[in-house]
């Protein structure tokens, strides 16, 4: 995002920490008001995809059916 204008065009932002672990693999930290916004329980599995414009999308994976959460 380049801006105050580029804010504009989402609903909810947050900042989350990202940590690295001991063996080379990185956390990230979600706050509880994103959690409970995409409601995602702590054995849930998340999803990145990057659309065509490049962005970074996440969405909660269903693995009973390994389809994702609309």
């Amino acid at each position: 995002m380049t801006g105050e204008k580029d804010n504009k065009k989402y609903g909810l932002m947050e900042v989350v920490k990202v940590s690295e672990t001991k063996n080379g693999q990185f956390r990230i930290t979600l706050k509880k008001r994103i959690a409970q916004e995409l409601n995602i329980k702590g054995t849930d599995y998340l999803v990145f995809l990057k659309n065509d414009k490049g962005e970074l999308v996440v969405k909660k994976l269903k693995l009973k059916d390994m389809s994702l959460e609309e």
